[in-house]
């Protein structure tokens, strides 16, 4: 079988530059032409409007299944800064995995999209839900009301940030749909259904 040759590229130099240098040469030629500017905007725009908040809650409550009790007990009790209770820890820890997805979800209110931070928000409350009703994990028992706490806490910024009355009420229509209200897991998600 005779070998294929494989085509020049037409930019060799440009596909040298590391990820870094070639976002270097985007920028200058964006800060240099409005046109391309106004592109590059739109297909940015494109690929940020693809979410999926089903899947977003399935990756937050295996991020968070992913904590190790064992870990709280490393760090927690007796420190230089004084007492740290397991409790604390554990909740710190889970935190800590939350703070990047609601980076995220304000993130795309900073960017003009209230729609796609909203679908983002669910996401964040579904996979709480999840993680609390589903998962087995031992910081649980450590800290009983984090899911519940950090549900209602997320969706009062999101709401705050948001400030916008049609948003809050399809966010809230969403919650109820779904079953996510304090102590009412939706039922697709005890089955194993997939989540919208």
């Amino acid at each position: 079988m005779a070998k294929r040759k494989k085509a020049a590229s037409k930019t060799p130099l440009l596909d040298s530059l590391s990820a870094g240098q070639a976002q270097s040469v985007l920028v200058r030629l964006i800060y240099d032409d409005p046109a391309l500017a106004a592109r590059a905007e739109g297909i940015a725009r494109d690929l940020l409007k693809v979410i999926d908040s089903a899947k977003i809650a399935g990756i937050l409550c295996d991020d968070l299944s992913g904590l190790k009790i064992e870990e709280v007990w490393k760090t927690s009790g007796r420190t230089r800064e004084g007492y740290i209770y397991p409790s604390e820890r554990a909740w710190d820890m889970m935190d800590e995995v939350i703070e990047s997805y609601k980076e995220e979800m304000l993130r795309y209110l900073r960017r003009g999209m209230p729609e796609e931070s909203r679908i983002y928000c669910s996401g964040i409350l579904l996979g709480l839900r999840k993680f609390q009703r589903d998962s087995r994990s031992d910081l649980l028992e450590e800290a009983p009301d984090y899911c519940d706490d950090t549900f209602e806490s997320i969706r009062e910024e999101w709401e705050e940030a948001v400030d916008d009355a049609g948003q809050v009420h399809l966010l809230a229509r969403f919650i109820e749909e779904e079953g996510l209200n304090r102590g009412h897991p939706p039922e697709s998600c005890r089955t194993g259904e997939k989540e919208q």
